[in-house]
This record gives structure tokens, sequence and C-alpha cells, in this order.
């Protein structure tokens, strides 16, 4: 019965495992024409129904429950002047305050970042590449309306100069505290300063101007990190692609290797977006040099050759941005092309197959043809999609633990507010049983998760928490099906967070 009882518990922490990989802040994804994909059941995403109207610029964040608490983008059409941007709150309606945001309908010009030291607030960075040049913020407290959410603080300009197509955000590796990126759009072949901005309790910073030697013709640019916030790839509108390497402590940019360079000629190579796998060894590439392409470089491989996936004529699809989702599977837009122009808004009648599903990528860590692409396999259940998917940031990126920045006492998640002080945990290792016994007390939360963490900031074992009696909660997680090593636990309630480290 024992033996029994065992292999119970090895399958059910191999399911919790598969299962809890889902970034859950990334669990709603919403873009394109009322579309949007719902990764609550990583194994098994489902089409997501949103009140989106963008061709490009979106962003989403959930709570760490994968709950939706608001989305934003740019290029609304029912603002006709100059398609400024808006924040809809979970019920799909404006946010309070959350109309006439920066931006005008580009591509990567959003990004939200959570407060590092209040759980209810988030910063909306975001810049418009056309007219009203620079970085601005505006803040969201999800703390009034009762949950709903309203915009505090509106357009606060952080710089004033034309930055290109992308504002991109990760999270540091004290695993609090956040590092916000842009890149001038000065449209020349020279060397672009990349601005890079610290955001702490204490504000946002801006810490260093690096030139790790990016070129930047035109505006069009996508910066990704991948998994693991180890590495940083660049793609370029005029053909170059490079890889660094990332120091999440520093926030330094270091260490350049370029797979393409640019060739400002006609037609250009036009790079769009690109994504690493999981594991970090290949990165994918959309590009537009005569038709719409998907590329593929084996980093493991120093020669670092473009192996084309796929390819498709235009004028009647063009590739579009590339993004890896909670269930490690790559998925892939693109908008429908009708010959004379890039229609946007689609026309009521323009329904097909580019428009009405996302591409995906479903073995992104193996080989071509091993990684499997499959072009317009995911059904959005009858909305429409064009160039753009969600901008968010790995929400779930931990502190990098042993480093010379792991100096936080919590560093899985944002300092409490003062509501939330006065909940204890306790988390210590038991090698005779070999398992983590966890002791928690003064919580005001009723119901919850908690969750086993590796030092990169994996989820490997989570279970909810149905029911929390007089603030106590005890439980246990056996630790068969893991190595030695360091660990965090993770218990997060309706009303608070608090973690711990463990040594195995």
């Amino acid at each position: 019965m024992k033996r029994y009882y065992f292999i119970l518990v090895i399958l059910i922490l191999f399911i919790n495992c598969k299962y809890s990989q889902a970034q859950n802040r990334n669990a709603i994804w919403c873009f394109g024409d009322s579309a949007g994909v719902d990764f609550t059941i990583p194994a098994s995403p489902q089409p997501y129904f949103s009140a989106m109207r963008s061709r490009g610029t979106v962003v989403s964040i959930c709570d760490s429950l994968g709950q939706l608490l608001f989305y934003a983008h740019t290029g609304d059409t029912s603002n006709a002047v100059n398609f400024q941007g808006n924040v809809k709150n979970k019920l799909h309606q404006m946010m309070d305050n959350g109309d006439s945001i920066i931006g005008i309908s580009w591509y990567q010009e959003m990004v939200i970042v959570p407060f590092p030291d209040d759980n209810q607030k988030y910063y909306l960075f975001a810049q418009d590449v056309t007219l009203n040049y620079g970085i601005y913020y505006s803040i969201i407290d999800m703390g009034l309306n009762i949950g709903l959410g309203k915009v505090i603080l509106k357009n606060q300009q952080i710089l004033n100069i034309r930055m290109a197509d992308c504002i991109t955000a990760i999270k540091h590796g004290n695993g609090r505290d956040w590092w916000l990126y842009s890149i001038l759009g000065n449209g020349n072949l020279v060397s672009t300063p990349f601005y890079t901005y610290l955001i702490t309790p204490s504000g946002i910073l801006l810490d260093t101007l690096q030139d790790p030697g990016f070129i930047s013709l035109g505006s069009v640019v996508e910066f990704r990190w991948n998994k693991q916030g180890t590495k940083l790839a660049y793609v370029n509108y005029s053909g170059l692609i490079q890889v660094f390497d990332y120091d999440r402590c520093t926030g330094l940019i270091t260490n350049p290797i370029t797979i393409d360079t640019m060739r400002p000629t006609t037609p250009l190579p036009a790079y769009w977006a690109c994504e690493f796998s999981a594991n970090g060894r290949y990165l994918y590439i959309t590009g537009h040099p005569v038709s719409s392409n998907l590329f593929v470089v084996d980093l493991l491989d120093t020669s670092y050759t473009l192996t084309n996936i796929w390819s498709i004529s235009n004028p009647q699809y063009y590739l579009g941005d590339i993004k890896r989702g909670p269930d490690d599977k790559i998925y892939v837009t693109g908008g429908y092309y009708d010959g004379l122009s890039f229609p946007y808004p689609y026309a009521d009648s323009v329904y097909n197959q580019y428009n009405m599903n996302l591409s995906v990528i479903n073995q992104p860590d193996s080989a071509f043809p091993a990684c499997n692409f499959t072009p317009y396999s995911f059904y959005l259940g009858g909305k429409r999609t064009y160039w753009g998917l969600p901008n968010n940031p790995n929400y779930d990126l931990g502190v990098v633990a042993g480093s010379q920045c792991d100096t936080l006492s919590v560093g899985l998640s944002p300092s409490p507010s003062q509501e939330e002080m006065g909940a204890i945990m306790q988390a210590w290792y038991n090698p005779a049983w070999n398992l983590i016994h966890v002791n928690a007390s003064q919580l005001k939360g009723k119901v919850g998760i908690i969750r086993l963490l590796d030092v990169s900031g994996r989820t490997l074992y989570e279970k909810k928490i149905e029911f929390i009696h007089g603030g106590y909660y005890t439980t246990e997680i056996y630790m068969n099906a893991f190595s030695s090593g360091i660990y965090f636990v993770q218990l997060i309630t309706d009303k608070e967070q608090v973690a711990g480290k463990v040594m195995k």
C-alpha cells in the first residue's frame, strides 16, 4: 500500500509540475480585433474574447492567480483623431480615466510594470514615435472602484526625444525592482544609445545610457529576453539580428553576437520580431524580405545560420509578432493584406484563415523540422488578429539566488503594503522525510495558492488553498522529484503574499 501511495504522490507532483508552469500574470492575452488567448490551463489554451481594437501595441496583466486585471492598447479606431491608447478593465470596459493614453498605433509602444512596493499599483509606460516624442508613464490603482481600477496619474513625461518603436522591461535580479529599456529612433546608420531606467520603491531613475552596439535605422525594432533572463535578442527592420549577454543585477548588456547585419538596400531585409525557445537554444524570427518568412537560428552552432522554416508570398499575408506562451509553445501572428493596402480596421466582410488564426511552433526546443510549425492552426473563435501580440515581460522571474543582488529578505514578490504586514511563514527542509514543512500564521486571507519555485523563478509545484481557518495554514511539500539546491516557497492569499528560501 505504501508503494502505491508513493507512486500516487509522484504522479500528483508530476501533474502539478507540468501544469504549474503557467506564468499566471501572463495567463490572458488580449490583442487584435476583439481576440485573445486564455492560458489558464496551459495544456489546453482557449480563445478569449476581448474589447481590444489594435493592429499592433497591446499589453495585459493578470493577478497571481491568473485572473485578468486590465489590458491596454493603442490604435483605438473610436478615436479618429490620432488613434491614441485606452485602458480596459477586467469587464472589458474603459477603465476610469483610461482614455487618451500616449501612443499612435505602432507595435511595441507600451509595457506594464508592477510597483515594487505596492501590490495594488501599476505603471503603464508608453511612447509615441510619431507625434508626442519621448517616454511617458501613467499609474493605475487597482484598489479603486471595487477592483476595477482607475488611472490616477496620466501621461507623465520622463524623456522628450524621439524613441524607436520598442519599450520593454525585465525584473531586476533582486526579484523586486525592475529595469526599463528603450532605444533612440534616430534613423541613422550609427550606434544608438540604449536608455536604461531602474524602477524601485524610490521611483523611476535613469540608471545608464548604454552603447552596446545597437544600430537603429528607422523605428521598427524589437528586443526579447530568453526565459532565463540571461540573453537579450535584438532585431530591426533593416536586417540587423544580434544576441547579447544580459546581467539582471547590473542591467548591463554585453558580448554582442551578430547573426545578420544592416543592409540599407531595397527591398530591406525587414526583420520584424523574434523569440527564444524555452531552453534558450533557438531564436525564431519573422521577416518580410520579399515574402513573409519564419526563420530559426541555432545559437549553439557558431555559424549562426538562418534557416527558413516557412514562407508565404505577399501580398496575401504579412507575418507580425512572435511570442512564447505560458505553455512554452511559440505563437505567431500576422495580418491579411488585400494587395492594395494594409487594411485597418478590417472591413466587416474580411474574415479568412489569415486573420482568424494564429500559427504555432509546437516544439520550439527541437531543431527544424522537429519544431513542428503549423500555420493557421490556433482558431481565435471567430475573432481576428493583426500584427501585434502582448508586449508583456516575464512577470514571474524570481530573484537571482546567490548573486550580488540577492539582498532582499523576500525576493519573489513586491513588498507587502501596511495592510498586509503581520503575516508570518516558516519553511524548512526535513532531510529524514525529504520534504519541506510550511507553517504560516497571522494570515488575513481565506483562500489562495502555495508554490515551490527554483532559483530561476520557475514554478515546480503549486496547490490551491481552499480554506484558511483562524489565520493558520500548515502543509508539506514532498521533494522526491527534485534535486539538491536552493528553492523558494511562496504563499499567496486573497489578502497577502509571503515567501521564504529553503536549501535542500
